[in-house]
């Protein structure tokens, strides 16, 4: 087992990882006080896994109550919250019970604006399933839902009260979706540690990594992240605004595409191509730095193009929740593990755009 302390002003809770049902009730009864919990899924993970969790709760003698929504970005929405509002009530769900997010990242999206929601708040434990949820989505109490408008306009931090991560469900995830989480990952090496890029160049086989490597590159992931949002929970100060490397351009290209062409972690290896583009035409970073960087995304053997155009994609980014008056800020890399965070006239980044998606060409 490995264990994690998230140490906030306002709330402490552990990320514990392990494979072990018991270390998880040794967490979950030091982190709540409740007999009933709220299970909420999807219909992907309903299918997988939510037999095998439901029943070892009961037979630790819970009271369990189940919600589950629509699989994919389809769920991150009002309409799934006014769903869970509705089941929580039916289901005689007070501020007293705890809500369990099972599931990849929209489940925990959604299941955390939910709790930080439902009668003005209730505990709630992240249990992810996805190597993008373990490694990202899970750790820092960022919860929202999209809007016809954009990605994650409508949410809230809320803290989750534990966060227990079991490599074991990454069993059944497809490849494809293994790689979706891998961009997360990488994004921590870009950002914060040159022997975590090192170790990650090393690593990378055919496009993934061995499931012998997971607990360690969950761990090292998480750590990155808790350590941030405990220095920056809300994004106050600009120092967890590093974790959005890849992220403006990425929300921007899922909103444009509906949603329906990139997962999350495909959208963010673009996204973080084109800020390294970015950042060598503004000159913040030397080519070999660059390159560095394209390197690795293309070990990973991601889709590094798109097509999308180039001043929709500006328009879009403009609404980008770190954008002030229309001006556009981006993370940009400096060197491997070293950021800046800086605004970009519209002309730059629209030249950039055009050539990115070959309007120029």
């Amino acid at each position: 087992m490995k264990q994690i302390n998230v140490n906030l002003k306002t709330k402490k809770y552990d990320i514990v990882i392990s494979q072990s049902e018991n270390d998880f009730f040794t967490a979950l009864e030091k982190a709540v006080k409740t007999n009933t919990f709220f299970v909420i899924t999807d219909k992907n993970v309903e299918k997988l896994h939510l037999k095998y969790f439901t029943h070892f709760l009961k037979q630790k003698g819970f009271n369990v109550k189940i919600a589950v929504i629509n699989a994919g970005e389809i769920g991150k929405s009002i309409k799934s919250l006014s769903f869970l509002y509705d089941k929580a009530l039916e289901a005689g769900i007070d501020r007293k019970n705890c809500a369990i997010a099972f599931g990849g990242g929209v489940v925990g999206d959604v299941a955390g604006f939910f709790a930080a929601t439902y009668m003005r708040g209730i505990n709630y434990i992240q249990v992810p399933t996805t190597l993008l949820a373990m490694t990202d989505s899970s750790v820092g109490g960022k919860t929202a839902v999209n809007i016809k408008g954009g990605k994650n306009i409508a949410g809230v931090f809320y803290q989750p009260d534990l966060v227990w991560i079991n490599s074991t469900f990454l069993s059944t995830l497809t490849e494809r979706h293994i790689k979706n989480g891998l961009a997360e990952i990488i994004k921590y090496a870009f950002t914060f540690d040159k022997k975590f890029y090192g170790y990650l160049s090393d690593t990378l086989k055919n496009g993934t990594v061995s499931p012998k490597d997971f607990d360690y590159i969950i761990y090292q992931s998480c750590s990155y992240k808790a350590r941030v949002v405990e220095k920056d929970e809300k994004e106050i100060t600009g120092l967890r605004a590093v974790l959005n490397f890849g992220h403006t351009f990425a929300h921007a290209l899922e909103t444009a595409t509906k949603y329906k062409k990139f997962l999350h972690g495909e959208a963010v290896a673009i996204g973080m191509l084109f800020a390294i583009k970015l950042s060598l035409e503004l000159r913040i970073c030397k080519p070999e730095t660059y390159k560095g960087v394209e390197n690795l995304l293309q070990k990973a053997d991601f889709t590094l193009s798109t097509k999308n155009n180039a001043r929709q994609m500006l328009s879009l980014m403009k609404k980008d929740k770190k954008s002030i008056d229309g001006n556009i800020k981006f993370i940009l890399i400096k060197d491997i593990g070293k950021t800046v965070s800086t605004y970009v006239k519209n002309n730059v980044v629209l030249n950039v755009l055009k050539n990115f998606t070959g309007e120029n060409k």
